[in-house]
């Protein structure tokens, strides 16, 4: 495992209240609630600019929808 970093992020109250209810409900701390959701945007975010470089290629090759791509044309 890697060597965690603290970082400091200021938060609206109102999304800090959101997330100790979170945390609470669902027994997880709000440091992995952030560390998931981090991950999460992260993935989108490379996913969204991985989409981009490649749109031209695929559209070339004839892959026009996310159905084309991933075979869900019926």
């Amino acid at each position: 495992m890697s060597i965690s970093k603290l970082i400091n992020v200021r938060v609206p109250a109102t999304l800090e209240k959101e997330l100790k209810e979170l945390s609470r409900s669902e027994h997880i701390p709000i440091s992995e609630l952030v560390r998931d959701s981090l991950r999460e945007f992260l993935a989108v975010r490379k996913f969204r600019k991985l989409s981009k470089e490649v749109r031209g290629y695929a559209r070339k090759a004839g892959f026009v929808t996310d159905e084309d791509i991933l075979g869900l044309k019926t």
